[in-house]
């Protein structure tokens, strides 16, 4: 055996150093192999159960998102189509929109005890009256202010009433008509606005909604299309409601639309509320026009019906079960979020409750 064999193999400094630079390798890239497998297997645990979704509506205006939940955004429609079906100027939608988020946050403020008791009341008369009644009651109206007179002081505060829609824009039209220098008008700030309408608060507080209210009475009242969508999650929908929506659209726009101007085609998923806006009247909806004596072309910048009603349909998506909006040549999808142009151009509104 040649003495070069014999000799003892040594590890010099360098190359210990060059070993466990491999190992530390290794054992980093194995290392990140495994994080990196959790994160993306959590991530796709994370988006297939939608545990990130922050539902929301929202509003774009320049480059201020505004945003509501869409309880709030349904509430926001229902004012809306209330100013709308007055024939009012969307002035009058967006005071009532930033005066609910001042009095209650535009919360449905009803009595679910009171409510109860009506509907059990309800069926006692039903059941007392000739089976040919056709009188139906209906839900009952949100509660989205409240009332109970101009006193603001800690000292002496007024307990507050609840109040709907209807009771707003009553007090509001009939503030209109009476004139005066106290009365309102589209042209008054909030401030004087609540001022006006004797809101029960200080009518310092309101100003503060005005843009956020603005930017969703706009669009929800039918005047820019497109601008307002909602991110919902696919998670607990609540089960496809058309007979429902029917109802409640066709009793918030009956003056608009007409009575035969809404139809459920199907049922269940299947089923699809068609509105038809053909015989909506031109001088139908609400008004950009904040003065009466405004030009024809003023004048002229009214609703926009069909995307007045498919606006509203995506605000109430939440409520019942709506999956997709369809509108002229743009379709709405819950699982986008968005709406995206389509190849189909509909003449009505079809609201659908099917997940394509």
């Amino acid at each position: 055996m040649s003495r070069r064999a014999d000799r003892p193999i040594t590890v010099t400094r360098t190359v210990h150093r060059r070993r466990r630079r491999v190992k530390a390798v290794a054992a980093i890239a194995v290392v990140a192999a495994a994080v990196g497998a959790t994160g993306y297997g959590a991530w796709q645990l994370i988006e297939e159960n939608e545990y990130l979704l922050d539902e929301r509506c929202s509003v774009t205006v320049g480059e201020v998102e505004h945003r509501l939940t869409p309880a709030q955004t349904y509430a926001a429609a229902h004012l809306a189509a209330g100013a709308a079906e007055r024939e009012l100027p969307v002035q009058a939608a967006t005071d009532a929109i930033a005066i609910s988020l001042q009095e209650t946050n535009l919360d449905d403020r009803a009595d679910p005890v009171e409510e109860e008791t009506e509907e059990v009341d309800a069926e006692e008369a039903e059941a007392a009256e000739p089976a040919d009644s056709e009188e139906d009651p209906g839900a009952p109206a949100p509660v989205l202010f409240a009332d109970g007179g101009p006193q603001w002081d800690a000292v002496k505060a007024t307990s507050s009433t609840p109040t709907t829609a209807e009771d707003f824009y009553a007090r509001l039209i009939q503030s209109r008509e009476d004139g005066g220098e106290e009365a309102w008008s589209p042209e008054l700030g909030l401030e004087e606005a609540a001022e006006a309408l004797g809101r029960p608060q200080n009518p310092t507080f309101y100003p503060q909604h005005e843009e956020l209210a603005r930017a969703f009475a706009r669009p929800l009242a039918g005047l820019q299309p497109m601008v307002m969508t909602c991110q919902l999650s696919q998670l607990e929908v609540p089960g496809p409601d058309a007979e429902g929506l029917r109802g409640e659209l066709q009793s918030s726009l009956s003056g608009m639309l007409g009575e035969e101007a809404t139809e459920v085609e199907g049922s269940g998923d299947s089923a699809v509320v068609r509105v038809s806006v053909s015989e909506v009247a031109e001088e139908a909806g609400a008004t950009e026009a904040a003065e009466e004596d405004a030009t024809e072309e003023d004048a002229a910048e009214r609703s926009e019906p069909e995307w007045l009603v498919a606006q509203w349909a995506v605000a109430a998506a939440e409520t019942y079960g709506v999956q997709s909006v369809h509108a002229g040549a743009y379709e709405w999808h819950r699982d986008s979020g968005r709406w995206e142009r389509v190849e189909t151009v509909s003449e009505d509104v079809e609201i659908g409750f099917s997940r394509r």
